[in-house]
């Protein structure tokens, strides 16, 4: 099965948690990502995604000069680069959160998607139905030369009749 690091993203943005809240704004409109880490020392202490700015920043009236970490989600859960696809899957399906950091040696080192995951988990098994229809075929062949062919060549082998 295909790891976290086959699929996350390397160029995290990221920002350390006295960065204002509207330099977080300007730098999630600027990637493609949702979010931002924040980062102390490279490692995620929290996440700031397009929601955390909805929920915390403008419907409770923070100002933009405020520190970020006053809206980031703080634990962070992580991932590990070396994690199996089906790991990930089961801390999404317990966490519920869309976006994880992937970290390796207390790094961040990616950044990963609910959405990446599943899809990852798709393609794979979508590429396992298909060799098992490919099997398939080759068996039913198969069973068409031995019920169906193999009459008409046994009267020419060596023990025939």
């Amino acid at each position: 099965m295909a790891r976290v690091k086959k699929i996350m993203l390397t160029n995290v943005p990221t920002l350390k948690k006295e960065a204002k809240i509207e330099n977080a704004a300007k730098l999630l409109t600027q990637n493609e990502s949702g979010c931002i880490v924040i980062i102390e020392d490279g490692k995620p202490i929290g996440i700031v995604t397009e929601l955390d700015f909805v929920r915390n920043a403008f419907s409770k009236g923070k100002s933009l000069k405020e520190p970020i970490s006053k809206i980031m989600t703080s634990p962070v859960t992580f991932m590990n680069p070396n994690m199996k696809l089906d790991e990930a899957l089961k801390i999404i399906d317990t966490k519920r959160f869309r976006r994880y950091p992937v970290v390796e040696n207390e790094k961040l080192a990616g950044l990963v998607t609910k959405k990446d995951v599943v899809n990852a988990i798709s393609d794979n098994v979508r590429f396992h139905r298909n060799i098992q229809n490919i099997v398939l075929i080759l068996f039913v062949l198969f069973e068409f030369f031995v019920f169906v062919i193999y009459k008409y060549f046994y009267a020419y082998l060596p023990f025939g009749v």
